[in-house]
């Protein structure tokens, strides 16, 4: 522990009130050594109560300082906060989220031990937000592979495995230096951008699977559908204007599925073979949602899950899918 780098946590936030006093305990619980760390929360001039909440932690914690953002622009919060940064080490983390106590020192003890990874992250538990039903339904969504695809930080991993991106992130701090900050111009997608970047340049990123946080998921079912709708449209949005692909093919399966029902459904009435084949799609998706849904309502015991569920994988591929069309065709420049 005495060889540990020192360590700066840059911490991007905005109206956060709800959240902000749990996800502090869970970092400042930590066992990395304390004069070994420093802690950047990034504020977008929250108006909610979440600037209060930070100045009284800080007031008793020296290891927390408070950086302003105006204009709560996230990759503008996390540049800023980088800028600052005193560490040669940097891990980025989510206010909607709480951490294991050791989750800080073991992700720059994975940066240590392997000298080849540049970017070093753990898997995101999901939690509801509340006792709601669709808020359970949707954590519960968040990590099977139906609604996250091949994304190992959500859905596990049985080891060690490098990937093409993790959430959050603990960085060599001279990664910025080698192929510069986050892209301001991506409101959203801004970390895929950047973990794309960084394997373009000959980088990896290693995701340990037995660091854990907890992800707390929007369970409102309104909140839900904006954000499903909005993680669509980003990762293509954001190639049009950085001029190149950073997602990965998962990201294609949602658009296909929601251009495949649109075809089907406009050339359907004339062809015999375009109604089966919808058909046969329908039928094979329906039962995947089903049994997914089946399975997981008899693992948690709770019935009602075979409703709530399906509700939820059907909104997050359509919606999803949705996102992504208007992302492709979006004519605006820059960002929106």
């Amino acid at each position: 522990m005495t060889a540990m780098p020192f360590l700066s946590v840059v911490i991007p936030c905005w109206n956060e009130a709800r959240f902000v006093a749990a996800f502090l305990d869970s970092v400042l619980a930590n066992d990395y050594p304390a004069d070994r760390l420093e802690i950047l929360l990034v504020d977008g001039m929250s108006d909610d109560g979440t600037r209060e909440i930070v100045e009284k932690y800080a007031e008793r914690e020296p290891r927390l300082r408070m950086v302003d953002n105006p204009g709560h622009s996230k990759p503008v919060a996390l540049n800023r906060g980088i800028r600052r940064a005193h560490g040669d080490v940097i891990i980025r983390l989510d206010v909607h989220a709480v951490y294991e106590n050791d989750y800080l020192r073991r992700c720059v003890q994975g940066l240590m031990a392997h000298p080849a990874a540049d970017n070093v992250g753990g898997t995101r538990r999901a939690e509801p937000r509340d006792d709601a039903l669709m808020s359970r339904a949707v954590s519960l969504a968040n990590t099977h592979p139906l609604a996250a695809g091949n994304a190992k930080y959500r859905v596990g991993t049985s080891g060690p495995r490098w990937v093409d991106t993790v959430f959050g992130g603990c960085y060599r701090k001279e990664v910025f230096d080698r192929i510069g900050l986050f892209d301001e111009r991506l409101t959203r997608t801004q970390d895929l951008e950047f973990n794309q970047r960084l394997r373009a340049s000959g980088g990896k990123i290693l995701l340990i699977p037995d660091i854990v946080c907890t992800y707390y998921p929007r369970g409102d079912f309104p909140q839900f559908v904006a954000w499903t709708f909005v993680t669509g449209y980003w990762p293509f949005r954001a190639s049009r204007i950085v001029g190149r692909w950073i997602g990965s093919w998962r990201n294609f399966v949602p658009l296909g599925f929601v251009l495949g029902l649109a075809g089907g459904a406009v050339l359907g009435p004339r062809s015999t073979v375009v109604r089966r084949a919808t058909g046969a799609v329908l039928g094979a998706y329906g039962s995947m949602v089903l049994i997914s849904s089946a399975r997981i309502a008899r693992r948690e015991r709770d019935a009602r899950l075979m409703v709530a569920l399906p509700v939820v994988f059907l909104a997050t591929h359509v919606v999803y899918g949705a996102g992504s069309v208007v992302g492709i065709l979006d004519p605006r420049p820059g960002q929106r």
